[in-house]
């Protein structure tokens, strides 16, 4: 999986956020905030954000991170929708995504109103990349973390294959729906600083 320059900052970052062990032992050890996979418009940080109600000024893609699911491909009900992931029993399916860590039971349940509606919530194993920097080298290795993602366990009659195992965001960046978004978020943000904060000094 790729960004091109013209990609939104945080996606780009999102693309090239890398965990370290003890950063991503870290977020997997925070309670009650299961890992998901998400492989359509939600592996945009601000599309992502809109949908859980979060700040667009949170550094969502801090914990974010490029994952691979094997045994599923994705499919589109048209050519311009946005993907589903169906199971696949071709060998080598993969599709790529992202990984999201550190989401609360509220910030995944707000997913579920997005995507539970057609499809089922099942547990898949993701890989993801670690660096870690021993000695002035980077050492990279491959991490498989236990995550829930949104998957078509329908039927594929009529479902369009996407020919590649990622979406690309190309086409979606370029939509009214996206720009809607971030404007929503932009006004969203620009409140924000109008109002006093509720959080003292001391915390």
């Amino acid at each position: 999986m790729t960004s091109q320059e013209w990609h939104p900052q945080d996606y780009q970052d999102a693309v090239t956020n890398t965990f370290s062990e003890e950063g991503l032992t870290r977020l997997l050890e925070r309670p009650g905030c299961a890992p998901r996979f998400v492989y359509g418009a939600l592996m945009l940080p601000t599309v992502l954000k809109y949908f859980i109600n979060e700040s667009q000024a949170v550094g969502i893609h801090e914990h974010m991170t490029r994952a691979t699911v094997s045994g599923y491909k994705l499919y589109q009900f048209s050519s311009t929708s946005t993907p589903v992931l169906r199971p696949c029993g071709e060998p080598g399916s993969v599709v790529e995504g992202m990984l999201v860590l550190g989401l609360d039971e509220e910030q995944r349940n707000a997913i579920y109103e997005v995507e539970g509606g057609l499809m089922d919530l099942v547990s898949v194993q993701a890989r993801i990349h670690l660096i870690e920097k021993l000695e002035g080298h980077e050492v990279r290795s491959v991490r498989t973390v236990d995550a829930g993602a949104f998957a078509w366990m329908g039927s594929a009659d009529g479902l369009i294959p996407v020919e590649s195992s990622r979406w690309a965001v190309d086409g979606f960046l370029k939509e009214p729906f996206y720009e809607q978004i971030v404007a929503s978020q932009r006004r969203q943000a620009l409140g924000s600083r109008d109002q006093p904060s509720a959080v003292s000094d001391g915390g």
